[in-house]
């Protein structure tokens, strides 16, 4: 009987580990192209294509920076963190983050540079819905 329920303990904590590497997180995608400042059209940015998604530290931004710190992959096929200007970024939504390699680099932010980002809580979704909402009402992004 004992084996019985150690095994049974053993795989409800496999079973927790698994469904608690995630995270709420808000995304967005590159726009595809735009004009730069001298009328010619660009496909994405310098570091991601057009489409890509990016995940937004939304938690560090403010209202009076034009740039935002996202991860993303970039146009050799590797995540990489960068600054984009928040006129770049389109189709901003509440998402769960799943992606293990995001996670880590999510996890290493957290603690080596101290940036903050949404965890799994109920209250967490809600904050990270409302910076949606505040995103989307911002004038820079009603272009």
């Amino acid at each position: 009987m004992s084996i019985n329920k150690q095994s049974a303990e053993e795989n409800t904590a496999k079973n927790d580990t698994k469904s608690n590497n995630w995270r709420f997180g808000v995304v967005g995608n590159i726009v595809k192209q735009h004009l730069d400042n001298e009328g010619i059209i660009r496909y994405g940015t310098k570091a991601f294509t057009g489409g890509t998604k990016v995940y937004i530290d939304g938690k560090g931004w403010s209202p009076d920076r034009d740039t935002v710190s996202v991860i993303g992959l970039n146009r050799f096929g590797r995540y990489a963190i960068e600054s984009v200007p928040v006129s770049l970024i389109e189709n901003v939504r509440t998402q769960r983050i799943y992606k293990p390699t995001v996670l880590e680099i999510i996890d290493y932010e957290e603690v080596m540079e101290g940036w903050t980002w949404w965890k799994r809580t109920s209250a967490d979704r809600k904050a990270a819905e409302a910076f949606v909402d505040f995103w989307k009402s911002d004038i820079r992004y009603n272009r």
